[in-house]
């Protein structure tokens, strides 16, 4: 205990996140078997979520709309779905994190501990759903025609994640200290995540952007990671450049980290 343990008036230090290692995983055990306890499809659920988007979303833009992706030479489908997946991750990942605190607000007021621990925990979870989906949907990619570059998947699909979880992270962190500080962030995050969503190329591609937005589209972070992702998978489409988006993921994630180190100690107080 005394391993990971801080005072109301410390900062997380490293080492106590790693002292604390053993909680972290048993933790992470409990929040993945009381996600899908008692459900009688279990895990599948990891799968269903993002097929029934995947369904619908091709439904309105693949065969109403006939949205173009003259980018890549794959069906329509197998680009939704890369894009749909990858924002699973992204979108999961950074709204377990910035929930952590106010879900364990009972836990955190019994007792002193890093509370980056809870974050941890809760984008560990999102991650294994995420993996678990991508075991799934890969042989769906392989049957609808696509035929995998193993080395370019191997190299830029970690990267692809990398830099998702650095971005989901450090925006995760920002948004989980101001839903305690200002409760209207409860309403303003869902808002500004779907106005998100139609800004990155999930359900389109780069092909359909006007040119006097090119620059704007550029400067979004996820289309660079989604366009990575579709590079990795699919064969096609322009490779980003990974430097420019993995600073801004990385400068997210150093200021959001420390904005929650920071004011980690007085959540109690703000709540």
């Amino acid at each position: 205990m005394k391993g990971f343990v801080s005072t109301p008036y410390s900062i997380t230090r490293l080492s106590e996140i790693i002292s604390a290692k053993y909680l972290i995983w048993q933790l992470v055990k409990r929040d993945f078997t009381v996600r899908y306890k008692q459900t009688a499809l279990g895990f599948i659920w990891a799968v269903i979520n993002p097929l029934v988007s995947i369904l619908l979303y091709f439904f309105v833009f693949g065969i109403l709309v006939k949205l173009p992706t003259p980018e890549y030479q794959a069906p329509y489908a197998a680009v939704l779905m890369v894009g749909i997946l990858l924002w699973n991750l992204f979108s999961g990942c950074m709204n377990s994190v910035s929930d952590s605190l106010i879900n364990n607000m009972g836990i955190i007021k019994k007792i002193y501990f890093p509370r980056l621990i809870l974050s941890l925990v809760s984008m560990t979870v999102s991650l294994i759903d995420f993996f678990i989906s991508v075991i799934f949907f890969i042989p769906i990619l392989y049957f609808m025609g696509i035929r995998f570059d193993v080395i370019t998947m191997l190299v830029y699909f970690p990267i692809c994640v990398m830099i998702t979880l650095l971005l989901a992270w450090g925006l995760g962190c920002f948004m989980a200290i101001l839903k305690v500080k200002h409760k209207d962030f409860k309403h303003i995050v869902p808002l500004a995540m779907q106005m998100l969503f139609y800004a990155s190329p999930i359900v389109y591609t780069q092909s359909i952007v006007p040119a006097q937005m090119k620059r704007w589209y550029e400067m979004n972070p996820l289309s660079g990671i989604i366009s990575l992702g579709r590079y990795a998978f699919l064969n096609g489409g322009i490779k980003p450049s990974m430097g420019y988006y993995l600073s801004i993921a990385a400068t997210i994630t150093i200021v959001g980290t420390i904005y929650f180190l920071v004011n980690e100690r007085k959540v109690v107080d703000l709540e």
